[in-house]
């Protein structure tokens, strides 16, 4: 009988170092991150001399593989002594969520639809008033984001500081602000395009980016580059832009775009500017593998020209040549003149997704962009297909051993007369 056991242990044991082989290639990179994983930046902290108010952004990422349920932005400025100091912090009104506090310590709870999920980003804007200040100011402020206790993968880079600086520049601020691209979009009848639910692969998407001037001088002319993640073209030739890189990079020169700076924009109803949202319709593969988040996707913006800020004329500019290289205009802030993006694919399903704006026969588009053909969802293929089917084999054949090893054991350790009929 101690043969027989010995026998069993042994048959066991060789089955559980099986699975724990096969499972053991794929457990370091489950464990290496578990769960959300937030991470904070800062970009727009540079303030041209003479502006009141400067909107500057947070940028909190989400490295992990799960979208946290609740999260919160904190901001500390520290003091520097009774006197107020000459950059204040603050929240900006609107659109963020529920937010309080005061200048030199605020923290704003973010909206559901603002949290990120895995491997997106969201832009928190914040207000940098500077009313009054006279001279150049090198200050720091302290960021942080805070999820439930223990659920941060990683809470080392929940915190940072960052530089708050005044600079005598008189000279445009650009700044740029890109969304990642999660929605599928169809042309609407005023030839924008509107969402019409998630985005799978195969599907046309939108990259929506904000240009602002924060600056002191106005810019006459605009040069934007994009560059797409892998897996994703832009769908056709956009206007004014000249493609590369097979269709993922794209220079675009809009000559003619005169942003002044934000002080000047005070009439809503005219036609000068300060802020123009701009976006470019791309493709994503239909081979791409999904749920997934592509991430790599950039855009920058550079002035071609400044303009005394006294001229309020739009003068007719003609689009640049080929050949011509293009003065790029002093900048007081280059940290917030690029910005990262990422496209989420969600994996196609039997019904509808619910995530249109009910437009109805609005969006029937006129150049037919738009969703995919509402079929199954995809086919599991390539390693993870081996993967799973190797997985499967070997649970056959270890039940099998499982099941002899069973027998064998009642055979040993079960006397003749201690069996019983099933019932």
């Amino acid at each position: 009988m101690n043969f027989g056991r010995r026998r069993l242990s042994r048959t066991v044991s060789a089955v559980l170092l099986l699975l724990a082989g096969l499972a053991g290639p794929a457990a370091p990179a489950e464990a290496a991150r578990r769960g959300p994983d937030l991470a904070v930046d800062a970009s727009g902290t540079t303030i041209p001399l003479g502006v009141e108010r400067k909107v500057a952004y947070l940028k909190i990422s989400n490295l992990g593989d799960e979208t946290p349920s609740d999260v919160v932005v904190y901001v500390r400025q520290p003091s520097e002594g009774p006197d107020p100091l000459p950059v204040a912090l603050i929240w900006h009104s609107g659109g963020v969520g529920e937010c309080d506090g005061d200048v030199g310590g605020f923290y704003c709870r973010l909206l559901p639809e603002l949290i990120p999920g895995p491997g997106e980003t969201v832009d928190v804007p914040i207000d940098a008033t500077a009313y009054g200040a006279a001279e150049p100011y090198e200050g720091r402020f302290e960021a942080s984001v805070s999820i439930r206790p223990d659920e941060d993968a990683n809470p080392a880079d929940n915190t940072r500081w960052f530089p708050l600086t005044l600079v005598d520049r008189s000279s445009a601020d650009l700044s740029l602000v890109a969304r990642d691209v999660k929605q599928s979009v169809r042309i609407g009848g005023d030839g924008t395009p509107r969402p019409s639910g998630t985005l799978n692969p195969g599907e046309t998407g939108a990259v929506w980016h904000t240009v602002a001037n924060q600056g002191r001088k106005a810019v006459s002319g605009v040069r934007v580059t994009l560059r797409l993640p892998k897996g994703v073209t832009f769908t056709r030739q956009p206007t004014l832009c000249v493609l590369a890189d097979a269709g993922r990079s794209a220079v675009c020169t809009y000559a003619s775009l005169t942003l002044v700076p934000a002080a000047e924009d005070t009439d809503p109803n005219d036609t000068i500017y300060s802020a123009v949202e701009l976006y470019n319709l791309v493709t994503t593969a239909a081979s791409a593998t999904a749920p997934a988040t592509l991430r790599g996707g950039t855009v920058r913006v550079e002035g071609l020209a400044e303009r005394p800020t006294n001229d309020r004329s739009t003068p007719a500019r003609t689009e640049l040549p080929a050949n011509a290289v293009a003065v790029r205009v002093a900048d007081a802030d280059h940290s917030d003149n690029q910005d990262g993006f990422a496209v989420v694919l969600a994996a196609k399903s039997g019904g509808g997704d619910g995530d249109g704006d009910g437009d109805g026969g609005s969006d029937g588009g006129s150049d037919g962009v738009g969703g995919g053909d509402g079929d199954g969802g995809l086919p599991v293929t390539g390693p993870q297909a081996g993967l799973i089917g190797g997985i499967g084999i070997v649970a056959l054949a270890a039940g099998g051993v499982l099941f002899l090893a069973a027998r064998r054991r009642r055979l040993i350790l079960v006397t003749p007369e201690d069996e019983r009929p099933a019932a």
